[in-house]
């Protein structure tokens, strides 16, 4: 009753005032403490590149030399996100404690805190800058000025509100133009705008090659050299690093290799996947490919999945599609739900299976992963118990 009338109350405090309400709180806070800001976007790759990198600069060798490192949490990077974070809520979600109105009713007793407490707030912030309608990024930076700004790729994503590639790129173009001469801005290579963003850049740039782990690997190590961290605390922090739930983990289990991609999809990030897919596969493995659909890809989307469709037959011997739209990858077999896909899943497996499931969030794919977890996990503790 008590998380009910929250929910109710809640509603009284509609998101977009919330964020302006946010916005300016945080925007004082930014102002006083003046922190070297990171910020990341691009169209995949967003959430890894950005662990990536805190990994490196919030060891404690590190913060030594740069001072306290603070960190976007739960993929908070939007208007109400954002602010949220710089003003350390870093928990706050909009559909669960601490709820909008107590978040709105704490943030001037928060900004007085961080603007008045010696060593209470962050010298430096790792954060991503999502997109969500045209002018959102421009929006951003202005709240949270990056010194260092790293555009991992720019590809097919949220075409239902930028409708062209191009359109993506006009918005995520925002960030490198905010970073100020004495910065640096990191670009990924693996796309086709390299040149343009570029052009705009005041500050000097930086070209990474990779995809993936790799790509962050380098988006890190450019940021560190940049801030004139050794080389050995670099390495250090690289292999301490730990995907994110979700994205390209890498489960093994003594009867297969399930790669879990399943947090989101959108035709950059599936090829990466399946490209994943070939590598991680031994030659004897037989590479699996579950893929659920792909949101909000617009009016080409039809075209989009026919594409990852003849992609993924290059990459994989056994292709299964979960969703109405994954029909258009002419998959072998096909499921309406992740659901349903779950509830057959161990008729699918075989022995030496390497197997990538990846969709949009909104297709549920990580219920599959959960489900060959809990299938391998059984299969582990009945050889168990006959020894």
């Amino acid at each position: 009753m008590k998380t009910m009338a929250i929910a109710i109350l809640d509603r009284l405090l509609p998101l977009r005032m919330l964020a302006a309400y946010l916005h300016f709180w945080a925007g004082l806070v930014i102002r006083w403490r003046k922190p070297l800001i990171v910020g990341i976007t691009g169209s995949v790759g967003k959430t890894t590149t950005t662990e990536m990198i805190a990994s490196v600069l919030k060891q404690p060798t590190v913060e030594q030399l740069i001072g306290q490192v603070g960190q976007v949490k739960n993929n908070m990077n939007d208007d109400v996100g954002l602010p949220a974070t710089l003003l350390l809520f870093d928990d706050f979600k909009e559909d669960y404690p601490p709820s909008r109105l107590s978040v709105a009713f704490l943030a001037p007793w928060r900004t007085l805190m961080l603007c008045t407490t010696p060593n209470r707030y962050p010298s430096a912030f790792v954060l991503e800058f999502g997109a969500g309608w045209g002018g959102h990024i421009a929006r951003l930076v202005r709240l949270a000025p990056p010194t260092i700004a790293v555009v991992t790729a720019i590809g097919p994503a949220h075409l239902e509100k930028f409708q062209t590639v191009e359109g993506v790129a006009k918005e995520k173009i925002d960030l490198v133009k905010a970073v100020p001469p004495s910065g640096l801005v990191i670009l990924g290579t693996g796309h086709d705008f390299v040149t343009t963003f570029s052009a705009v850049a005041r500050s000097p740039v930086v070209l990474i090659s990779g995809q993936g782990i790799e790509l962050a690997k380098n988006a890190a190590g450019a940021v560190c050299r940049h801030l004139r961290i050794p080389e050995n605390l670099i390495d250090v922090g690289i292999r301490a690093f730990l995907p994110p739930q979700g994205r390209l983990n890498i489960l093994q289990f003594a009867q297969a290799t399930v790669i879990d991609d399943s947090y989101n999809a959108n035709p950059l990030s599936m090829k990466l996947g399946l490209d994943m897919l070939t590598k991680t596969a031994s030659p004897t493995d037989r590479k699996v490919a579950i893929l659920g659909y792909m949101a909000e890809l617009g009016t080409r989307s039809p075209e989009y999945h026919r594409e990852i469709g003849l992609y993924a037959r290059k990459h994989a011997d056994l292709l299964v599609g979960i969703g109405e739209l994954a029909r258009l990858y002419e998959p072998d077999q096909w499921f309406p739900t992740s659901e349903a896909c779950a509830e057959q899943i161990e008729s699918l497996l075989g022995p030496n299976d390497c197997i990538l499931i990846k969709g949009s969030g909104s297709a549920g794919t990580r219920k599959i992963v959960e489900e060959f977890r809990h299938i391998l996990q059984c299969k582990v503790d009945n050889s168990i118990d006959k020894l």
